[in-house]
């Protein structure tokens, strides 16, 4: 598509309402907020996760809030007819479409897909630098190309946001189910099954889908092939595709395995330079994230003995894992830990902000369940300020003295409440 087919409201006055889903993401409200802000705003995110839509969404809310739709310019660099037109060219192609002045008339520019515009940090800081005029929107998939190259050219001129897969509230807010949670006894059933369709369907598209085969494919073709086939090897020329399958399977397929770069190397007949430079691509890529044994005696982490899980569990659904699995990733994924602790036998699976978090997908929790968290507590408690722990569980709710049972869906719901 060209510039003119990608902006269609310039001669409709209106974005399609094909385009523009009823329900908006929670993240959509930080974006709006932030969007009269000068600096440019950057989102991040998972292939598939909605990044293109909330554009769309941005753009219509500015159309209604009387922005003039000839004013707003969204390019793709998806689109092979761009991908060798630099900024400067697309905003002269507008100008002589539009019959406007760039460089003096107030400018929404979005950019989508930007990591795939060559020298696209120091073109867009041209603009930023030399067009006051011009408000700039960026995204992209690939965090590391981003991230990288935005720190080193845009520093103090851009703000960062991640879109991730969706949350349990977005999933019942898009699907439609409408519960008051002021009365979660009342809703309780309800919850606990639309949280069974709602672990396997954390892509919008996939919200209404009823196929689970359908979606283990959708995730392995839409998701991690792309990335591993296109993403890394677009901006890392040396990286070899069949060693990042190779790590994506062993990695996915058992989320939560310690990291034994010896072992790994000698399995695969790879150098260890090598091997961290594949797992550096994918975690940076949206696929894993490593995480650390905190010494709390320390108050560091140790790199030895790290942890890999998936990004989001939902990227396991190919390699049928168990729910046990399952549920331990969802919850590293939501609380957005970077450490674990294990001292010789005696492990818990994450810390969050010093306090023990438990995973424990079953509907009895005996005290055999909970005697590391007794010991962590007793050893670093006072030492670290905490006095609370949590176990999530299957189904059961309870309070045991410092230690707080919750089910699965209500953390999905409310988190360590």
């Amino acid at each position: 598509m060209n510039i003119q087919e990608l902006n269609h409201w310039w001669t409709e006055n209106m974005v399609k309402e094909e385009f523009v889903p009823k329900t908006y993401r929670e993240l959509f409200a930080s974006l709006k907020e932030d969007f009269g802000r000068k600096q440019i705003q950057i989102l991040i995110g998972l292939r598939r996760t909605g990044k293109s839509t909330i554009i769309f969404q941005i753009i219509d809310r500015l159309i209604k809030e009387n922005i003039p739709p000839s004013n707003i310019i969204y390019c793709s660099f998806d689109e092979p007819e761009l991908q060798n037109k630099s900024f400067d060219d697309i905003l002269k192609d507008f100008s002589g479409i539009m019959n406007i002045n760039y460089k003096k008339e107030k400018i929404y520019l979005f950019i989508d897909e930007v990591q795939k515009s060559k020298n696209w940090a120091d073109n867009i800081k041209l603009i930023y630098d030399n067009l006051k005029n011009i408000k700039i929107f960026l995204s992209g998939s690939a965090s590391l190309n981003i991230l990288s190259d935005a720190k080193k050219s845009l520093a103090g001129r851009s703000i960062y946001y991640e879109l991730k897969p969706l949350n349990f509230k977005e999933f019942l807010s898009i699907k439609g189910v409408k519960v008051d949670i002021s009365k979660l006894l009342l809703y309780k059933e309800v919850l606990e099954k639309e949280f069974k369709d709602f672990i396997f369907r954390p892509f919008p598209e996939l919200v209404n889908e009823k196929d689970i085969n359908f979606i283990k494919n959708y995730i392995r073709s839409a998701v991690i092939e792309p990335i591993i086939l296109k993403d890394i090897p677009k901006e890392f020329n040396e990286a070899d595709i069949l060693l990042l399958e190779r790590i994506v399977e062993i990695f996915l397929s058992n989320p939560g395995q310690y990291l034994n770069m010896d072992g790994l190397a000698k399995d695969l007949k790879r150098t260890k330079a090598t091997l961290y430079k594949a797992l550096f691509y994918l975690e940076f890529s949206f696929i894993i994230r490593r995480i650390l044994n905190f010494r709390p005696s320390m108050k560091i982490a140790s790199r030895k003995m790290s942890r890999i899980y998936a990004y989001h569990p939902c990227l396991c659904l190919p390699f049928n894992i168990s729910q046990e699995k399952y549920s331990e990733n969802l919850v590293f994924s939501e609380i957005e830990t970077k450490f674990y602790w294990r001292d010789k036998e005696k492990e818990i699976d994450f810390l969050k902000d010093f306090k023990p978090v438990e995973v424990k997908y079953k509907s009895q929790i005996e005290k055999q369940d909970t005697k590391w968290i007794d010991y962590f507590l007793e050893k670093y408690g006072k030492k670290l300020s905490i006095n609370q722990a949590y176990v999530i569980t299957k189904d059961l709710e309870e309070k045991r003295e410092n230690i707080k049972l919750i089910p699965l869906w209500k953390f999905c719901l409310f988190g360590l409440k």
